[in-house]
This record gives C-alpha cells, structure tokens and sequence, in this order.
C-alpha cells in the first residue's frame, strides 16, 4: 500500500509539472504576440498599394525571388524523360495477336456451334471489345479474305511496335495503325484491319522520375544569381499597383517591411509566465492534491481557463480605442469561485491582473481595473444556484471597474465628461457581459471538460427529477432519510465555506442503490427484518452492494462525476461492524476465522470536503432516527462519537477538512439536531398517549445488543459516561 501512494504521488507530481510548463509556454506564447514590431509600409500581396512607397536609400541586393522564379522556369523547360519498359513489349503483343486469330481460327471452324454462340465467343475474347460487325466479317468472310486480313494486321502491329512508344504518343500511333491499313483491301477487310489493329499497339516507354529530377536539377544550378540595384528615392511600388513578391522582397531589403524581434521582452514575459505557473501550481499542490477535484479533468478544465482568458486579454489590450475596458476578467473570476473556490479565483485573478498589466506597457490602471472586476465580483456572489446572483455578482464588479476607471481619470489634469460617460458605459457593459458569460462558459465547461457546474446541479437538485421520483416509490424511507441528509449536511456547508449546492445534490442521490432492494435497509422497513433469515456474510453482501448499485444507477442516468463520488465514497472504507461481530460469534462457536475485508466497504475514502460532510451527516441522521436522543447531552455525546470515531479510523484523511472545519461541523450538527429532537413540556391529561420509555440494554462490542445485531449491518460504538453506558448505532 505503502508502495502504490508513493507511486500515485509521484504520478500526481508528474501531472502537475507537465501542467507547469504547458501553461508556462501558453502564457508566454500568447504575450509575446508582441514581439514584432508592426511593419512601416502597410501593404499585402496580391492588393493594390494603398500609396507611392520610395526607397529610403540605395542598395544592392541579390533577389531570391528573381533566381527562384528563373530556376523554376529552367526546371518547366526540361520535359518528361522516359525509359524502355523492360521485357520485349512489342515481341508480347505479336504474340498477343496470333493468340487472338488462334482462336478466332477455332470458332471459325467450329462446325456444331450456331453464328449467336459464335459470336458469344468472340464477344468474350479480353481486351478487344469486339463490334458485332466486325465478329460478323470475321466469321462470315472466306478464307483468303481472312489470311489477309491476318497478315496485315501482324504487319502493322510488328512495323508499329519496333517505336519508342510513350504514353503521350500513344493516342497518335494507335490512329496511325488505323491509317497504315494497305488500300487494296476489301471494305470488310479494311473494317476488320481498322478495328483491331490499334487495339494491339502499347507504349514501350515509361516516364523515369530519378532521369527527370537530375536533368531538372541540372538545368536549375545553371541560372545565375540576379543582382537587383535601388537608387536613393526611387519609386519601389506605384499607388494602385498590385503588390508582387518582387515588390514584397525589395521592400523588405529596404527596411520598409523589416520586423524586428524584441527579445528582452520575450524574455520578461517567459519570466513572467514562469513564476505564474509555479505559483499556480504550488497553491493547486497546496489545496488540492489529492482530492478529487484535483484530477487532471480538472486540471485541464483550469488550463484551457486561464489560455482562454490570456488570450482574449491579448487581443483586447492592444487593440485601439476602449476595448480593453470591456475584457470580462469578472467572468473568469466567477467561473472559478462555482467551479474550484473563492480562494483559488482571489489567486488567479490577482496573477493574471499582473500580466495583463505588464502586457498593457506596464499599465498599472489596467492591473487594477481587472482585479478589482474580478475580486468584487467573486466577494459579492453568495448563492450560485440562484441565476440573478450572478447577475448582482456582474453589476458589483461593474462597480469595481467604475471606481477604478474614474479614479484614473480625475488624475488626470483635463476630464471630458463625455470621455467620461463613455468610459462608464464601458464598465457597466462589462458587467452584464460578464454574468452572461459565466453561464455560458458553465455550459461549455460541462459539455467539453465534464466538470459539475451550477446549471447542472439546479437541474440534480429538483425532487421530480426522474431518478429522485423512482427512490420515492419504491424506498421512501431511503428518500426522507436522504432529504434530510441533505439538510444537515447543508448546513455544515454554510459554516466552513463548503459547497452548499453541490453537497445537497450529493445527499439527495447518495443512497439511490437502495431502491434495488429497499426491504433490507431500516428505514423502509415494517415491522420485518430480512436479515433475520441470512446468514451475516450475505447480509453484509447486500449492504456493501447498495453503493455498486447506486454507481450503476447513476451511470444509467448520467449523473455528473462529482455527484458519482458522493455514492462511492459515503461510506468511505468503514466495516459493516454489526454483521461482523455476529459472523465473529458464529465462527468463534465453530472454531472457524473471519475474513474482516468481506464487511468492508470498497470505498474510496471521501476525496473531497463536501463528501466528508455527507459521510458524516449521513452516519449522524441515520443514528439519530434510531436512537430518538431527547437530551442536550445525547445529541452531543451520539455527534462525537461517530465523528470521533472515524477520524480515529482515517476516513476523513484526503478529504481535505481541517480540524476547524470538524468543530464547526460538529457544533452544526449539534445545533441542527437540537431543533430536530426538541422536548416540549408535558401537560397534565396526555397520560393515556404516552407509551413508557424504554433504553437500549448495554452490551460490548464483543456481544452486540439484539436490537443491533437485527439492524440491517447496523454499527456499534459504546461510550462510557458517569452517568450511564450508551450503545450508539449506525443503521445502514
């Protein structure tokens, strides 16, 4: 085990270094579009010249585009060169021809077949194609006519086939053994000659790419260079002239198009980009190794944010005008806050603030406009399932930029209150544009990167959503247990800062695998245990299977990953302690040995703080239902106990959760639970509705309470107090 987190750490560092320098390099890479200088002559091939352009000065200059054109020109002037086919091309095609009146000479005597099979025959022969005229002469002429008929075309083919024939000849030659046909032939025999004769001629000759290339590359390396002279003032381009390479090259020659690279600032943005990346990188190791919103979906997902942002920040910063007064960093600010947390937004507003500010010549006006959008919006936003929040999260940032920008401008020594409005109307647009855009980029996050967002979770978080209304009908225990989960659990979130929304989604679908077989929970039972007839191996494997069944569910109706996590890990690792101790009890009777791993849950641990909240509101209103606690005391000592207990265990490890976070979760819970199970005073005449009060008998964790061990794989823990011994259970 030992080995394996040694290695997913490794693996994980790995991660998180790769994400270093692909962001370093993207940052850099972006940024640095600035470093040509823009051209002096604003011109573009293939356009007229907007003016005259003359030459600054005289030079002497080699023209490449010149030599590359004449050594182009050199190459088109070497033709195809070509090869004689190997073999005896033209021996093959007389042979091919006395083939062919081989045959014919057999159909031709073929005495039992009539003149259609006959011409089947010929009709079938490869290659030629042969004309139902031309089969008919064959077979009907005599034989004289046909020997002649033979001997000609023989002499054609063999006459024409000595040539060196290329593929470019070949049309050519084949009309040409149409016309070679001797003039003293029959019309039938000239028909005959005609037709087949240019059927057997072939090129002999094929192209030789290796012959072609030397020779084209010959005739290349003899073109001279072409030297080009430009005086002082001399006329480079004419206004209205379409602009030539020649006229690109020579300008460029003249310093007119010469774009130079400012490497000093490339590098003060790649220093940049670097301590950006590292610091990004150190606060994720910080904060979010290790859970589960920290794989490299996520990570992704936070990559593709920031080179986005970057990217538009470039365009917009250099462009002319007021445009960068509308770049929407409250947009970016506020996607972070939803999808990550307010503290990981605060940080990368601030970075990204400071580059575009050294991106804009150091324009510490555009550094603080930026931040303070993107900062007020993020402090202002307090409910995220709510769609005007972020509407009132846009107007506060639209504030933030107002002040920024009127500040910067009462500085200076003349304000034009047209100016002035103008520039307003800019930060309240860039407000409402941003709230428009955190909306959409939740759609896109979700769509592309899978990542949970607020949209999805308003649309989980119905209780007529399909799945929530199958739990209702067949497990309404496990529903109203869920529901109330779901309330305890919020409000645990509301006191450490957690996700509210996404742990109140969480809760409502995290035993949804109960409704495969709800008899065998109590909470959906009647008066009848199941359990009571299995033996604890089997009853455990029902228990266990609760959380595998609730996977499959949530796969069946694509649940977001992050609400997955909530079904695998709301158990964590814990063992099904009542079954074990009685599958312990029947083994010590039999002499026999307990394998404990059998009554384990398969976990894996919470990986996040909203999932160890869940876990242990849903262990502390499970246990509460069961025990009714009526006193202050018993809700604090059954809260403890089972908080205490699985920090003892581990279960709360990689959830992130500080030991503040668990006293605030506790006195939550407490606080929670006290309103729940409140006691009224007792008026005089309800003694008749009243039934006696009755306790759970002690017992040890070696021989569990009869209640417990009936309790579908119920938990025991027992705490000792002065004033009595109280066995706590945790119904599954």
């Amino acid at each position: 085990m030992a080995e394996q987190n040694r290695w997913r750490q490794t693996a994980q560092d790995s991660v998180l270094w790769i994400f270093t320098a692909v962001l370093t390099l993207g940052l850099t890479l972006i940024f640095s579009f600035t470093l040509l200088r823009p051209s002096e002559a604003r011109i573009i091939e293939g356009l007229p010249a907007p003016e005259d352009i003359f030459a600054p000065r005289a030079i002497t200059y080699e023209s490449t585009v010149a030599l590359r054109q004449a050594q182009e020109q050199a190459r088109a002037s070497v033709p195809e060169q070509y090869k004689r086919i190997e073999g005896d091309v033209g021996r093959f095609q007389l042979n091919r021809v006395g083939q062919t009146f081989a045959f014919i000479d057999v159909v031709r005597a073929d005495t039992q077949a009539s003149t259609e099979a006959k011409l089947t025959y010929l009709k079938a022969m490869a290659g030629l194609n042969i004309e139902e005229q031309v089969a008919l002469d064959l077979l009907n002429m005599n034989d004289a006519d046909y020997a002649r008929v033979k001997s000609e075309v023989q002499r054609i083919v063999g006459d024409l086939m000595r040539r060196e024939i290329r593929d470019t000849q070949l049309r050519e030659l084949q009309q040409q053994a149409q016309r070679d046909a001797s003039l003293d032939l029959t019309p039938t025999q000239e028909r005959v000659v005609r037709f087949l004769a240019p059927r057997f001629i072939v090129p002999t000759m094929e192209p030789d790419p290796a012959a072609t290339e030397t020779q084209r590359e010959e005739a290349a390396a003899t073109v001279s260079p072409f030297p080009v002279t430009v005086a002082t003032d001399e006329l480079v381009v004419r206004a209205g002239d379409i602009v030539t390479e020649r006229h690109i090259e020579k300008m460029t020659q003249l310093g007119l198009l010469q774009r130079q690279t400012d490497w000093r600032f490339v590098i003060a943005i790649a220093v940049l980009s670097l301590l950006s990346s590292v610091l990004i990188t150190l606060y994720w190791r910080q904060f979010y190794h290790g859970r589960r919103v920290g794989n490299g979906r996520y990570l992704t997902a936070l990559t593709g944010l920031i080179l986005i942002f970057a990217l538009a920040a470039r365009f917009m910063v250099s462009s002319p005008g007021l445009l960068v007064y509308l770049f929407p960093m409250a947009a970016f600010s506020l996607i972070l806050s939803v999808l990550f947390d307010v503290r990981l937004s605060i940080v990368l507003t601030m970075i990204l603030a400071g580059l575009i500010g050294f991106n804009a010549a150091n324009s510490l006006e555009v550094a603080l406009y930026t931040a303070a959008g993107g900062l007020l919006a993020v402090l202002t936003l307090h409910d995220a399932q709510r769609v005007n929040s972020f509407f009132r999260a846009g107007l506060a940032a639209a504030v933030g930029y107002a002040v920024v920008a009127v500040a910067f401008q009462f500085s200076q020594t003349v304000t034009d209150p047209a100016a002035m409005l103008e520039l307003l109307s800019y930060t309240i647009g860039n407000g409402l544009l941003s709230a428009a855009l955190t909306l959409v980029g939740f759609f896109v996050m979700g769509s592309i990167f899978g990542v949970t967002t607020t949209l999805q979770l308003q649309e989980l978080s119905r209780l007529d959503h399909p799945l929530l209304q199958e739990l209702l009908r067949r497990a309404p225990g496990t529903y109203h247990h869920s529901i109330m989960v779901a309330n305890l659990a919020e409000q645990a979130a509301e006191q450490i800062k957690a996700n509210s929304s996404l742990i109140r989604v969480g809760a409502f679908y995290h035993d949804i695998g109960k409704m495969n077989r709800p008899a065998f929970f109590t909470e959906n039972q009647e008066g009848i245990n199941p359990h009571d007839a299995l033996d604890p191996y089997t009853s455990a494997r029902i228990i266990l299977s609760h959380v595998t069944d609730g996977l499959e569910l949530a796969q069946q109706y694509k649940l977001p990953d992050r609400i997955r996590d909530f079904i695998a890990e709301h158990h964590g690792q814990r063992i099904v302690k009542g079954f074990y101790h009685k599958a312990v009890e029947l083994a010590g009777d039999a002499g026999g040995e307990v394998d404990r791993e059998k009554f384990r849950y398969p976990g894996p641990r919470p990986r996040s703080r909203e999932a160890g909240i869940v876990m242990l509101a849903d262990a502390v209103e499970s246990t509460s239902r069961a025990l009714q606690p009526n006193t202050e005391k018993e809700i604090e000592r059954l809260v403890n106990t089972l908080i205490d207990e699985d920090l003892t265990e581990g279960q709360l490890d990689d959830s992130g959760l500080t030991l503040g976070d668990i006293r605030l979760i506790r006195a939550s819970f407490i606080k929670t639970l006290k309103g729940r199970f409140h006691v009224r005073t007792r008026y005089p005449g309800n003694e008749a509705m009243q039934i006696p009060e009755t306790r759970p008998l002690p017992s040890t964790p070696e021989s569990p309470a009869p209640s417990i061990q009936a309790a579908n794989g119920a938990e025991t823990t027992k705490t000792t107090a002065p004033e009595a011994e109280v066995i706590v259970e945790r119904p599954r």
